[in-house]
């Protein structure tokens, strides 16, 4: 057997984790701004994880897990999602089949990039196994599926056997091995603007006051304090890689690590001009000091100067509260 869906498909490097719902979405009708879904979702946030017994110990995100970003614009949006994870590929590729032929694309992830022959520079070279990609076909006869992943146009093809070992990963907090979502987004789409409206709110309140001090602001402030004391080298590199577009890689130009509050800026500065929302377009000023900040932060970072980089994390918890709280003042 066989089927292939034929859908739009945009292409964002470094979006994985909200592409296939935007191809979705986009598919039934929606007309959103591309990174509006990843902003108000959770991307550009901020998590300080620490596990003695982790390698780093110390671990720094610049956005939030998957797992909560899709509740997150789940409750937005109003998309109900059907979900599978944690059992044998044996057992799951059989559901996702189904959905498939009920012409229903099924995102997949986390999986191993190290499986992903159209990245030759991570092929059989290097395990990244954070990545998702949307499933929108698959053929028996060539033992293939097809699949739009974020940073290549078109349909790609993986190897039935390359994409059962891609799926074969367990990353805590993130996901479990054989992990897969289907979307199903709600009959009356809100626009645009109600999306923004509900969910730039939901994220303030979210960086503010989050319900684990893991996140946020709070955690910002935690790790201004700390970070004086590290002495794992791993630890500053992982924030640094973190905070750019290919983690956990860190690139030549550290002119894009700003954890994407530059991308995050352009969103608010689009839609308050838009909208004609001058709260919006004042907070996208200081959501693009942020990101200059945090790339003058990630060059201190490879210094492993503990002290400098406090200063600037101080800096970037103080311009990021501001830009939150003027969004709830309006709110």
């Amino acid at each position: 057997m066989a089927k292939l869906i034929r859908m739009p498909h945009e292409v964002h490097a470094s979006t994985c984790y909200v592409n296939g719902l935007f191809d979705v979405l986009k598919w039934q009708g929606a007309r959103y701004d591309y990174f509006l879904l990843p902003i108000i979702g959770g991307m550009a946030s901020f998590a300080y994880l620490k596990f003695k017994m982790a390698e780093p110990p110390c671990m720094v995100y610049w956005g939030n897990s998957p797992k909560y970003l899709l509740k997150d614009l789940g409750e937005i949006i109003g998309f109900t999602q059907t979900t599978g994870e944690g059992k044998s590929f044996k057992n799951e590729f059989p559901k996702m089949k189904e959905h498939l032929e009920n012409n229903e694309p099924v995102m997949v992830g986390a999986l191993d990039m190290y499986y992903l022959h159209y990245y030759p520079e991570l092929y059989r070279r290097e395990h990244v196994p954070i990545h998702y990609v949307l499933l929108v076909g698959y053929d028996d006869n060539r033992q293939i599926v097809h699949v739009h992943d974020c940073s290549v146009d078109g349909v790609q093809e993986i190897p039935y056997i390359e994409f059962e070992r891609a799926l074969d990963v367990n990353v805590p907090g993130m996901s479990k091995k054989n992990t897969f979502r289907v979307f199903r987004p709600p009959q009356n789409m809100p626009t645009e603007l109600e999306v923004a409206e509900q969910g730039f709110a939901c994220k303030a309140r979210r960086m503010l006051r989050p319900s684990v001090g893991m996140f946020g602001i709070p955690a910002m402030r935690k790790l201004a304090n700390e970070i004086v004391s590290w002495t794992n080298a791993d630890c500053f590199r992982h924030m640094v890689a973190y905070a750019g577009l290919t983690p956990p890689l860190i690139a030549e130009d550290l002119s894009h690590n700003d954890g994407l509050r530059f991308e995050q800026a352009r969103v608010f500065g689009d839609l308050g001009q838009r909208y004609r929302r001058k709260e919006w377009s004042d907070a996208a000023s200081l959501f693009r000091k942020s990101g200059e900040l945090i790339v003058e932060l990630c060059q201190r970072a490879l210094e492993y100067d503990g002290r400098g980089c406090s200063t600037f994390l101080n800096k970037i918890v103080d311009t990021e509260e501001e830009a939150y709280a003027s969004l709830l003042k309006e709110a």
